[in-house]
């Protein structure tokens, strides 16, 4: 770890006989003189600190609370694929945020990536329709099975978060944490994978390709 400057903000307790916000060794105060405390936060029983560390190197800011880091924001849940939209993106870095005050809003905000992805994919040509209506639009292209179940699991769980139903999100965290995993698994399959394929059948010599060209159209024409 880079050397860091630390300092301190804290609130004494009101309770004490010369109640006041520090920051390192000064006081400072809402809106008066030093030593100030406003009336309002008198009447309150609550005291905070919260310590600042400054790195050296890049200059950057960490916020620390009871010795956990609370900004930078921190999660244990999975980056967006690599592949990921960059408004999906967006969605889903939105849906790490909250997951720990509310997993319904997580799962919610998941389903709409899924919303926003389809209609992006390249190749399927799905328009823009109700997120049901498009799943099905794949299926007819006869996308694999695990992932029309890996769509519709984000879809009605996403749809739970939003109109509380059957499944109760809140007390099923682990099955929203694994829907940030799902669709990273989505970005794989319906993008990277197809683009990591399709770079290697491009770089096929052209008369290969059209020999499989011609080979998939006499098999056509004989159906």
């Amino acid at each position: 770890m880079c050397p860091q400057n630390w300092y301190s903000i804290e609130r004494q307790s009101p309770n004490l006989p010369d109640a006041r916000i520090q920051f390192v060794s000064d006081t400072y105060d809402f809106n008066g003189p030093r030593g100030y405390v406003p009336p309002k936060l008198l009447s309150t029983n609550w005291a905070w600190k919260l310590d600042i560390s400054i790195c050296h190197d890049c200059t950057n800011y960490t916020i620390w609370e009871n010795k956990k880091i609370i900004y930078p924001f921190e999660s244990e849940l999975p980056e967006a694929h690599g592949d990921m939209p960059e408004d999906v993106k967006g969605i889903y870095t939105e849906a790490t945020q909250v997951y720990k005050h509310s997993p319904r809003a997580a799962a919610a905000l998941l389903r709409l990536a899924i919303e926003i992805m389809i209609p992006q994919l390249e190749e399927y040509n799905i328009k823009k329709a109700k997120i049901n209506t498009m799943i099905g639009e794949l299926v007819k292209q006869d996308i694999p099975q695990h992932v029309q179940q890996g769509l519709d699991a984000i879809r009605i769980y996403g749809n739970e978060g939003i109109h509380p139903g059957e499944i109760v999100i809140n007390d099923d965290q682990e099955t929203v944490q694994f829907l940030f995993e799902l669709i990273n698994l989505m970005v794989d399959e319906l993008i990277t994978r197809k683009k990591k394929i399709k770079s290697i059948y491009d770089k096929l010599p052209i008369d290969k390709i059209k020999g499989i060209l011609n080979r998939d159209k006499v098999k056509e024409d004989s159906k």
